[in-house]
């Protein structure tokens, strides 16, 4: 039902905005409704936005619906039993300092946070808190090659895979330019158990093997795999710089972010201090 009112919803749309003119205001139409408050189509698509089949559309349709008509079920349950208190009053009060509060320093404090951060602030941050970046998990970086399980005499093949690197990508590109032979490389890295999942592989790696034991030879389904495992840090490591950069970036953010309004908050407590407005104790 969902998907149908969502196609509808979007064709509707289309329609209207090829439209150049109109008689008369079109009355918006709406997708539920409790009592006389509705939901209109507009709202409904602002609020799940763009999405990518109709599929998922139409369960983010659902789910916002049913929210919707939930929230103001349970509101109109509960006026019916409960009244307007001191508590809840101040709580309301409460939550709407906080909304607005929220808003100035989304829109008049933060805004005005230089968003730049250079690789020496990331690469400063990282060795100073280099504890916090031990790892518990394995990564690896890895390339492979696909080929047919019907090939018998493929040795050849897999000494070429077991003596490349990375460097040789284009080489290894050329070498299987064809029906019988594809080669992947995992240039980033993944964890461990994220690239057994990629390549369909069913035995164990246990992370101290990779010492001694970088390649793979096995059949899945209708293809044979030979891997070579590049690089790799064990638990005990430090997680590359790589990957905790984002995590990083974010971090020096927020706390420029923390800075600001912690700035803001003082300059103002000191105004409203000598303006009178604030005073502490009573003298």
């Amino acid at each position: 039902m969902a998907v149908c009112l969502l196609i509808f919803i979007l064709v509707a749309t289309t329609l209207c905005s090829c439209s150049t003119k109109s008689e008369e205001p079109v009355q918006e139409k709406y997708v539920a409704s409790f009592g006389n408050e509705k939901l209109t189509e507009r709202e409904l698509m602002r609020a799940i936005g763009t999405f990518a089949n109709g599929t998922d559309s139409a369960e983010l349709a659902d789910e916002y619906i049913d929210g919707w008509l939930t929230e103001r079920i349970m509101y109109s349950e509960a006026s019916k039993l409960l009244y307007d208190t001191a508590e809840i009053n101040r709580k309301a009060m409460q939550y709407r300092r906080q909304l607005f509060v929220h808003e100035y320093c989304s829109k008049y404090i933060y805004s005005n946070v230089n968003m730049n951060v250079t690789e020496k602030e990331i690469n400063d941050y990282y060795d100073n808190h280099l504890n916090e970046y031990v790892i518990n998990t394995t990564y690896i970086k890895a390339h492979y090659m696909t080929i047919s399980p019907k090939l018998t005499k493929y040795y050849e093949i897999f000494e070429k895979i077991r003596k490349s690197t990375p460097d040789d990508e284009q080489e290894l590109g050329d070498y299987c330019d064809g029906p019988d032979k594809n080669i992947y490389f995992v240039k980033e890295w993944v964890e461990l158990n994220d690239f057994v999942k990629l390549i369909n592989f069913s035995g164990n790696i246990e992370p101290y093997e990779l010492k001694y034991k970088n390649t793979l030879d096995f059949i899945y389904d209708t293809l044979r795999y030979l891997v070579k495992i590049d690089d790799y840090i064990v638990p005990g490591d430090l997680l590359p710089i790589e990957l905790a950069k984002p995590r990083i970036i974010q971090i020096i953010m927020n706390k420029r972010r923390h800075d600001k309004y912690l700035q803001n908050k003082q300059e103002l407590l000191s105004k409203y201090k000598s303006d009178g407005i604030i005073v502490i104790g009573n003298k």
